[in-house]
């Protein structure tokens, strides 16, 4: 990695994208099984642990590739880190997401239930960018 990451900012933005990831679905949890025709007893038991390993995992990597990009774009505060983390959001997240989304199932996904999962994604990728534009390594 870059040797202007700063490791510990990217950690942080990790976690707080995990933690959002979390209050999102416990606030909207209800509302994004009614969109899925589903109860809670239709799901796995949401106890597992390997779901919120592997969704940690996948915040850390977010806020490697953003840590990496801001330092590539010189990024260098919140403003422009909220901006790269937006761009990231929407250029390779949602117009993916919703494309997928309109064709699985035969185009059976409503946009209520895309917005909502694309919701959380705006929120912290938004989240990264504004902790990592605005607390970088300082060059030496």
């Amino acid at each position: 990695m870059n040797a202007r990451i700063n490791h510990l900012a990217v950690w942080v933005a990790a976690v707080v994208q995990w933690i959002i990831g979390g209050v999102w679905y416990a606030v909207l949890g209800n509302v994004w099984l009614n969109l899925h025709a589903k109860t809670m007893t239709d799901i796995e038991d949401p106890r597992t642990v390997l779901p919120y390993v592997i969704a940690f995992v996948s915040a850390l990597f977010v806020s490697y590739g953003l840590a990496w990009l801001i330092g590539r774009l010189n990024a260098g505060n919140a403003v422009a880190g909220l901006k790269v983390g937006l761009i990231c959001f929407f250029c390779f997240l949602f117009v993916e997401h919703a494309t997928v989304s309109v064709f699985s199932s035969f185009g059976t996904n409503p946009w209520p239930l895309i917005f909502l999962d694309m919701g959380r994604g705006l929120v912290a990728f938004a989240a990264g960018g504004l902790i990592l534009g605005a607390w970088q390594r300082k060059s030496a």
